[in-house]
């Protein structure tokens, strides 16, 4: 199970990583590059997880299972996280922008 979490840790980082990468880099090729950094992930995931099937005696079954859940976790507080400072964030310029007009009108 800990190998399984330790992956999604790395999978989330790394994808977090690579999309904030890709959004400086070129945002008018975000989507084509975020789906295909996708697809590299899960085929470089696969292929972790047939190699500890083959050469060690973990449950590749439990080692997935665990990947999923705490994938699935993490990625769920990460976009909480996002959502809630973009909230903040417009929640503060709308009320400066309030603030600024009503100033302006004295």
């Amino acid at each position: 199970m800990g190998v399984g979490l330790a992956l999604a840790v790395v999978y989330v980082l790394a994808s977090s990583r690579a999309q904030s990468w890709v959004a400086r880099r070129s945002p008018s090729l975000f989507m084509a590059v975020t789906v295909s950094s996708f697809l590299v992930r899960l085929a470089a995931i696969a292929v972790i997880l047939v190699i500890l099937g083959l050469w060690t005696p973990l449950n590749v079954v439990a080692v997935c299972l665990a990947f999923a859940g705490g994938f699935t976790i993490f990625s769920a507080v990460s976009i909480t996280a996002v959502l809630t400072r973009s909230h903040a964030t417009s929640s503060a310029e709308s009320k400066t922008k309030a603030l600024g007009e009503t100033d302006a009108g004295c």
